[in-house]
Order: structure tokens, then C-alpha cells, then sequence
């Protein structure tokens, strides 16, 4: 049985530290691992490793090929039939030091278990695109805590009610959220940047504690990259470069006043994204303006969806710590469910 992980470069134990520096056992997991790899340019790509951190099989360019993951997947699961329990697994003395590593930023998670939790979805939406990986895609994970969610509801829940969510709460989407994230990594906007940060929340039915809801508004980001990665010079690059999102917003949700959360949310959001950002844009000179789709939806309680938003160090809350969800919680089943690999 092989358990798909995965980790953002940039993301360890100890914030602030990449992989390849830091010192807490996710960080020096990798690091081993990348040790004993030929052709490792970096620590990007697909590894297949025993829980021992004893790597089968895997390189940095079997990133994008749905048949190169497989033929590495094939090559460490037969070398892992024959190798010993002693090969395979940590021992005792590891896996003691790892599990108490883990539970000791376990207790001081952030992630808000009674409030409310998106999933995060971006697609290019243009069909005109002759960019490789036209059709690529990326997540992200949105927190708002109790009280913040709450306030996506208005205050008196009857039919017809109608509130503008709190500004802050729109400008988080806006400046963390609502970007082109869509090939890689990306940068987040400065509260500056925000130029329209605008949802209304209107009751449209009740019944018994359940409330639904209909969201509808507008946010758009703008500012110069003076000090961008991405603002190089050249052929086809506007000088000076700008970048934002103009989005429209519009979708429904439905909040339980007894539990006192959302039991459902789905929300479209349409864009037009223009610039650059430090990801693939620049390569194809795809500066826009051009749409963008981005699907806000009501994310999972399992361990595997408890992924710290990419710009949560950014929210402005107070005593952040975040972890690696227990392993228990996290089913091999579930895994398996969702690998997939396409032709």
C-alpha cells in the first residue's frame, strides 16, 4: 500500500525555515530522503520512501507525468516486498521521538474546528490558451474562526434580512484568496492593494434553525510590482508591469443557528487576472487581462484538509502554531480514493 504525502517547500515545523533547513523531523525526513536521490535538483518532485525515510524510488522530473509517477510508483513497491521489517520501519527509539515531536505541536493547533473552513479552487477559464498545462489547476484552504463566520450571517436570521459581511473579513478573500494562484506559487496583496472588498448576505429561507443564505459582491485588487521577482525586462513584457483581480462574486450557503455553523457554503467567483506573478506567467508572457475561475466550498474534517491556508501568517490573528494533523486520523482508505491518475 503506497500513502500519497506531500509538503509545500517553504513549509516545516519550525516557520520561517524551508526544508532544507529546518530541523524538526518532517525537515529532516526530506532531507535524508534527498540525500540518497541521484538527479534531485532541489527538493521538487515525486519520491516514493519506507517510513524508515529508506528511499525506493522517484526524481525531480516526475513531477507533471502521469506514467513516470506510476513506473516510480511500480519500482518502490517492488523493492519494498523485499526488504526486511527492520528496513522498512523506524525504530522504536525514532518513531517515540517522532510521535512526541508531532503531539507536542498538536495541542497548540490553530486550525478552527467550530468555525468555518473553504476549500479554495483556481482554473484558468480561457479555451484560447496554447500555454502547456492549459488545464492545471490549484488549492488553497480558507480559516475564519467562529465569530467571523458568524458574521457572514445577518444579525436578525428572517426571511429578506439583508447585511454587508464586515470588510475585513472580504479583504482576507480578497488579498489572500482571491488571486491568480493558479500555476504555483504566488504572492498575497497589501491591505493598499484592496480597491473593492464588497459582500452582502441576504436571508432568503428559514426553516426551523437552518438559515440560507444568497451572497453576492465585488472585490478587486490592483498594484505595481516595482520589486516583483517577475518584473524582469524584455520582449513582450509591459513596462511597468501592474498585476490584481477583478472578481465578481455570487453563491448560497446555509448556517444551523443551533450548532452555531455552516452546514453548507458553495461560491462562484469570475475573475479577470492581469500581471505576473513569481509562478509560470512570465515564461509564456501570459500577462492578460484573462479569466479566471476560482470555487469557494465548504472543506472537510478530515486530517488531510486541515492544510494551513499558504498566507495564514498574514491573517493578523494572535498565538498561530500550526502542525501536521495525527497520523491516525488520516485513512489509507482515503487516500485511495482520491489518486488519481489520468492519461
Amino acid at each position: 500500500m503506497v500513502v500519497p504525502a506531500a509538503d509545500r517547500l517553504e513549509h516545516s515545523g519550525k516557520w520561517g525555515k524551508w526544508l532544507q533547513e529546518g530541523t524538526d523531523f518532517v525537515s529532516r525526513f526530506a532531507q535524508n530522503m534527498i540525500k540518497q536521490c541521484k538527479d534531485a535538483h532541489g527538493y521538487q518532485g515525486v519520491f516514493v520512501v519506507t517510513p524508515s525515510g529508506l528511499l525506493l524510488a522517484g526524481s525531480h522530473a516526475a513531477i507533471h507525468d502521469a506514467r513516470t509517477v506510476e513506473k516510480h510508483l511500480r519500482q518502490g513497491l517492488e523493492k519494498w516486498e523485499n526488504l526486511s521489517q527492520a528496513e522498512r520501519l523506524m525504530t522504536k527509539e525514532v518513531f517515540a521521538r517522532t510521535v512526541s515531536e508531532l503531539g507536542n505541536v498538536e495541542h497548540r493547533s490553530q486550525y478552527p474546528r467550530d468555525g468555518l473552513v473553504l476549500s479554495v479552487i483556481a482554473r484558468d477559464l480561457s479555451q484560447t490558451s496554447k500555454l502547456p498545462n492549459r488545464d492545471a489547476y490549484n488549492l488553497d484552504y480558507a480559516w475564519f474562526r467562529k465569530g467571523e463566520a458568524r458574521a457572514f450571517v445577518p444579525g436578525r436570521p428572517i426571511r429578506g434580512a439583508k447585511q454587508e459581511v464586515p470588510r475585513d473579513l472580504v479583504e482576507r478573500l480578497a488579498r489572500f484568496h482571491i488571486i491568480d494562484l493558479v500555476r504555483g506559487n504566488t504572492t498575497s496583496y497589501p491591505k493598499e492593494a484592496v480597491e473593492r472588498a464588497e459582500l452582502s448576505a441576504e436571508v432568503i429561507d428559514v426553516k426551523g434553525d437552518l438559515v440560507s443564505l444568497h451572497f453576492r459582491g465585488r472585490t478587486r485588487t490592483s498594484e505595481a510590482q516595482v520589486e516583483a521577482k517577475s518584473n524582469a525586462k524584455g520582449p513582450g513584457i509591459p513596462e511597468p508591469q501592474t498585476r490584481g483581480v477583478d472578481a465578481k462574486l455570487e453563491g448560497q450557503a446555509v448556517f444551523d443557528l443551533k450548532a452555531e455553523k455552516f452546514v453548507s457554503f458553495d461560491m462562484v467567483v469570475v475573475c479577470s487576472r492581469w500581471g505576473v506573478n513569481p509562478s509560470r506567467r512570465l515564461h509564456g508572457r501570459d500577462f492578460g487581462p484573462a479569466p479566471m475561475g476560482i470555487v469557494l466550498e465548504l472543506g472537510g474534517a478530515s486530517a488531510a484538509e486541515q492544510v494551513p491556508p499558504h498566507f495564514v501568517k498574514s491573517y493578523g490573528w494572535k498565538t498561530l502554531d500550526f502542525t501536521i494533523p495525527e497520523i491516525n486520523d488520516v485513512s489509507p482508505d482515503y487516500f485511495l480514493r482520491n489518486l488519481k491518475i489520468e492519461n
